[in-house]
């Protein structure tokens, strides 16, 4: 589900319909201020299942908490 003409993904659990799987995720892009940008797709489906994502959420709060340390130097 995507709100407006962006391209980010907005919305909750609820929005996932039945279960707690959501449906439709088919990559996720890390777009970084120089302009390079990470893809990240599947590799046994075509979209992502909810482990997947977890552990994306996982990746994503590591790299967070690198660059929180890196700016308090």
């Amino acid at each position: 589900m995507t709100e407006g003409t962006g391209r980010n993904w907005r919305g909750s659990p609820l929005d996932m319909g039945s279960g707690l799987d959501p449906y439709g995720i088919e990559e996720i892009v890390i777009e970084f201020e120089d302009g390079a940008e990470d893809k990240f797709r599947p590799k046994l489906r075509n979209e992502f299942a909810s482990y997947e994502l977890y552990q994306m959420a996982a990746y994503l709060d590591n790299i967070g908490e690198v660059i929180r340390k890196g700016q308090r130097r």
